[in-house]
Order: C-alpha cells, then sequence, then structure tokens
C-alpha cells in the first residue's frame, strides 16, 4: 500500500477555498499540485490500472486519466477531497459511463449521511473499500500492439458481475476481440435502448 500523499498548507487552503465555494472549484488551476499527488498516489494503488475496467493506464498523457470521485462531487461537495473518495479511471468510465450518477448505491445515501464509507453501501466494486481481484478478474493477451480483454467473475461474486454490466465491459472484450483478429473494432452504442437490443443479440 503505498503512501498516502503529504498536503501543504498552500494545498488545504486551496481545498478549503474550493469547499466553501462548490464543486465547480474542481477546475481551479489552483488545485494543480493537489490534483498531482493524488493522481500520482491512485495510479500507485491502482498499479497503474482503471479503478473500475482495470485497463492500464501505464505511459498514459496524465491528461487522459480522470481522477475519479466514487460519489460524485455535485452531490456530496463533503467529500470532494476525501481520500477514500477518490481513485484514477479512465474517461470512457468516467466520463462515458458513470458521470455523475449514483444508480450504484445499495441504499439511499445523501449529503449529509455518517459513515458512508461501507463496501455494502455500493453494489460495484469500490476502489479504496474493496479488494479488485477477489472480484473480478482481468486476463490480457497481447500479439504485438494488440491486445485482447477477458474478464472473469470470481466465486460468482455479485460485485464482480455488477461491476462487469454497469461498466459495460463485455464491450470492451469484443472490441479488443475484432482488434486483435485484425479488424477496427466496435463502435459502443451511446442509445441505451438500441445496446440493449444489441446485447440481447450477441449474448
Amino acid at each position: 500500500m503505498p503512501n498516502r500523499p503529504k498536503f501543504t498548507v498552500h494545498d488545504l487552503h486551496a481545498m478549503r477555498a474550493a469547499s466553501a465555494k462548490g464543486h465547480q472549484e474542481w477546475d481551479n488551476p489552483k488545485l494543480s499540485n493537489f490534483k498531482t499527488k493524488v493522481k500520482k498516489f491512485g495510479l500507485l494503488k491502482t498499479h497503474k490500472r482503471c479503478c473500475y475496467c482495470g485497463r492500464n493506464l501505464h505511459g498514459e498523457f496524465p491528461m487522459v486519466i480522470d481522477i475519479e470521485h466514487i460519489l460524485p462531487k455535485s452531490s456530496f461537495l463533503k467529500h470532494m477531497f476525501t481520500m477514500k473518495n477518490l481513485s484514477v479511471a479512465c474517461k470512457r468510465c468516467n466520463m462515458n459511463i458513470k458521470k455523475n450518477k449514483t444508480d450504484f448505491l445499495s441504499v439511499q445515501i445523501s449529503s449529509g449521511t455518517k459513515k458512508v464509507f461501507k463496501s455494502k453501501y455500493y453494489k460495484f466494486i469500490h476502489p479504496n473499500l474493496d479488494n479488485y481481484d477477489a472480484h473480478l478478474e482481468l486476463h490480457m493477451e497481447q500479439k504485438g500492439r494488440k491486445v485482447l480483454l477477458k474478464y472473469s467473475i470470481v466465486n460468482h461474486s455479485e460485485k464482480g458481475s455488477y461491476t462487469y454490466n454497469y461498466f459495460k465491459l463485455r464491450q470492451l472484450e469484443l472490441d479488443t476481440f475484432d482488434k486483435f483478429q485484425g479488424g477496427s473494432g466496435r463502435q459502443e452504442i451511446s442509445n441505451s435502448n438500441y445496446q440493449a437490443e444489441f446485447n440481447q443479440l450477441t449474448a
């Protein structure tokens, strides 16, 4: 387990000022030093992988790696800087799939709820509360620059299964399979109704 980052007085001041103004202040340049430390810590903790899909982030340009708020900062301002609520994710999982949703919670949690960081409250594998490999395993095969991904759910884990479905990991498997075979990959479907029909056809 890597050591938690140490924040300077300037970091703490910027964090307090941002919290006082609201979640939009997350983009304030004064938080850049804080973000650099959190991103470095997150990458060490996840072994340079996305905290949700597990894909390799090694060598990625820092701007394409997101600091992920498990509980969205727009709804849980008090945890905008809570380390248990922060990890690193790829833009597909963070921006295209999870966004600001809270439908992954197994209980109703409000901004004032105490002790929100309990594994049982989260249907998916929580990046900081759960052992990812105890629920879901990612198998990779590489041929040149082509990478083939395959996920397996460990011991019929409910969290593993939920994570697999929530983050549409089957689509990643299909996409990498096509590319591995020399194809161009598959375009993910943004319309949820069409995606459901597609999943039935390819099940």
